[in-house]
């Protein structure tokens, strides 16, 4: 028997402009692991599998010339150019959609397979999803590894389907649901995914293992102990190590996402791996997600120490009131203070939030961002804010799934790109029950604003996350500068953003961004009570965005220079004094005013590394534009008195090798005279 399985994208409705981004390379490495662990199951099982990973050939898509193609065209002809005997699509609530429409037309050309789909995604929506679309034949409740096998040998004798726990199947017009399946206790008998079905994996930057499964919270909006059970399982250090070594031979990574979303429930569990971990002999980096109320300093400084770099932390709501009815029931000022620990251990805490709630007010909108921007003053932390989706099957989507209402504001729980296809919004419309994901529950604040204001938030955190910190710290509330940025806009443009220009939400343009620093600039500085450290963020804002003077010509084949992407930036108040104001709480008008040179180059992944420049180191950083000589630099130089008595040679030599050694200035710094040497 031939089996092809299919992953669930994560994205799919992006524009072909950024094809050669770092967010859609990074979207294009996601390993889909729960299909690879799948296929190796099979493979033990001696069946031939093949495996498509829809993320990859989206990236794929993107790079060619696809003409008027869409990604669905392309990608259901990809995978019918196969052969298989059953066709197995692994669902996410996002993109649900796409997956249905993709299997619709595999079916078409390969009448004669088995379509099986299984996942979170309709493991909670299977007699709906069998009910609307009769292509798909069968459906794998829950974790397939046992189930899967055990239906492939018992196609096509439907009394021996009928037997299997997790299987949901048509007999004639009647859509029966076998018993559930029991959760597979001991996961360290799961073999390591089929990792060579994956190509390129040793260019991944992180590298998903699974951890464990089951959940033993219920909180209100969360789909997890639906799928995985409450039942809380963890695999073994030892089969976690022997897994992490095994790929670090093969494939050369070493940095790990640890798949589950309660490591930390079991305390003795993660000392004893991490502690496993540091006597192993080799160092791996890894990533995971806990509860705040499940750590402690101690901990931590364990978790850090074996290798830890990212936690993410579900903290959903700053409002103590919905803490409680939303069920996650943290203690907020305990979650802010272990999130502060883990930041001091040099782990980047991921902090998400959820607004939306049917019962938010504003008072709870403001708390949720009041929490979010504490959390943004602390350098490696990752505050997300997210808006509600009534996933299937959980209890918000039970309470309110006859008021559930088709928005335009969609979450991003549901978001798969930057537009909605026609195609996937009419199948939504017309199955509420397979796509409840995609719609609103009634709520107390408008989702119009809700939607608009995660879009400000997102993207104005992306591009200038110190100066909306400052913002805040200024005003005291990010949700007044918004309100008076969305009435800016309003006055300016005589209407609300254009959400759309060539496929491409405003929020994320650079429009959005120009648009921002002038709000910042002309109108809310003018009444702000701390313009000289907002002053100082701006500018410094507005220097990085402007671009590169051409160099003057003509230049010296050898002349000192600025090495690329490197600018200089003349504020009028300490910028470094400025964030560690933000860093600490302590009051902004502490930052005294006074001319301040900086130096600002890339430092990889995004990040800017930013010098607070000497008077002197300023003073050679302007001459060095590729016209002068080191000698011409040297009789240009005017020493401070603090070097007085050295020769300007000497001073003009050792600063210039500084600089080159901080990666500032590139080219030759050649000897001024005999006995100058560096």
């Amino acid at each position: 028997m031939r089996v092809c399985l299919v992953s669930s994208p994560t994205a799919s409705e992006f524009d072909r402009a950024v094809a050669e981004s770092d967010a859609v390379r990074r979207i294009s490495e996601k390993v889909p692991l729960g299909i690879l662990t799948l296929a190796a199951v099979l493979e033990q099982r001696g069946v031939a599998v093949e495996v498509v990973d829809l993320n990859r050939l989206y990236y794929r898509y993107l790079r060619t010339s696809a003409g008027d193609r869409t990604f669905y065209a392309f990608a259901a002809q990809d995978i019918g150019a196969l052969s298989f005997d059953v066709c197995g699509f692994s669902t996410i609530c996002s993109t649900y959609p796409l997956t249905i429409r993709i299997a619709r037309e595999v079916k078409r050309l390969h009448p004669e397979a088995l379509v099986v789909f299984g996942g979170p995604q309709t493991s909670a929506v299977d007699a709906a999803t069998l009910g609307a679309f009769p292509f798909v034949d069968l459906i794998v409740r829950g974790e397939a590894d046992e189930t899967f096998p055990a239906l492939l040998d018992a196609v096509p004798d439907r009394d021996r389907i009928a037997k299997i726990p997790g299987v949901t199947f048509r007999d004639g017009e009647r859509i029966v649901r076998n018993p559930a399946a029991p959760v597979i206790l001991d996961l360290d008998k799961l073999p390591l995914p089929a990792f060579h079905l994956c190509p390129g994996l040793g260019a991944c930057r992180v590298v998903p293992l699974e951890l464990g499964r089951g959940c033993p919270f219920t909180c209100e909006f969360c789909s997890t102990s639906a799928f995985f059970g409450h039942r809380f399982r963890l695999k073994s250090p030892w089969r976690v190590i022997e897994q992490m070594r095994a790929i670090r031979q093969t494939y050369g990574n070493t940095r790990f996402s640890l798949v589950h979303d309660m490591f930390t429930v079991d305390r003795q569990r993660v000392v004893d791996f991490c502690e496993a971990l540091m006597a192993c002999g080799e160092r791996f980096n890894w990533t995971c997600s806990a509860r705040t109320d499940r750590v402690d300093d101690e901990l931590l400084a364990l978790m850090a120490r074996g290798g830890c770099t990212d936690i993410f932390f579900g903290i959903e709501t700053g409002s103590a009131h919905l803490q409680k009815s939303i069920h996650k029931n943290l203690n907020l000022a305990e979650a802010a203070r272990q999130i502060r620990r883990a930041a001091s251990h040099g782990i980047a805490p991921i902090v998400s939030l959820i607004t939306g709630f049917p019962d938010e007010t504003a008072v709870d909108l403001r708390k949720t961002v009041a929490f979010l921007m504490d959390t943004a003053r602390l350098d490696n932390a990752k505050p997300q804010l997210n808006l509600l989706a009534p996933l299937a099957a959980t209890p918000i989507h039970e309470q309110y799934r006859d008021r559930l209402v088709l928005s335009d504001s969609l979450s991003d729980t549901s978001w798969q790109g930057w537009q909605l296809d026609p195609a996937d919004r009419e199948l939504i419309a017309d199955h509420p029950d397979v796509f409840p994901n995609f719609y609103a529950v009634p709520a107390c604040l408008d989702r119009d604003y809700l939607k608009e204001f995660h879009d400000f938030y997102e993207n104005s955190m992306l591009r200038f996350r110190w100066l909306m910190v400052a913002l805040h710290r200024d005003c005291g509330d990010l949700l007044k500068v918004f309100e008076a940025w969305r009435a800016w806009r309003r006055k300016k443009r005589k209407a609300h953003p254009d959400p759309d220009k060539d496929g491409i939400p405003y929020y994320v343009r650079p429009e959005f961004a120009n648009d921002l620093l002038e709000f910042v600039e002309t109108s809310y500085l003018r009444r702000a009570r701390n313009s000289r450290a907002l002053g100082a963020l701006l500018g410094f804002e507005l220097a990085i965005r402007q671009e590169s003077p051409d160099p003057p010509r003509p230049q010296l084949d050898d002349a000192p220079r600025l090495a690329p992407g490197v600018r200089l930036i003349r504020l009028n108040a300490d910028y470094h004094q400025v964030l560690a104001c933000l860093r600490s709480r302590k009051p902004l008008n502490e930052v005294p005013g006074g001319r301040v040179i900086l130096a600002a180059r890339d430092a990889g992944e995004e990040k800017l590394q930013v010098l607070k420049l000497s008077s002197l180191s300023a003073q050679i950083l302007a001459m060095c534009d590729g016209t002068r000589s080191t000698r011409q630099i040297a009789r240009r130089l005017r020493p401070g008195k603090e070097l007085a008595g050295i020769p300007p040679d000497t001073v003009c030599l050792f600063s210039l090798a500084k600089l080159r050694e901080q990666g500032l200035i590139r080219g030759s710094i050649s000897p001024l005279a005999t006995g100058n040497s560096i």
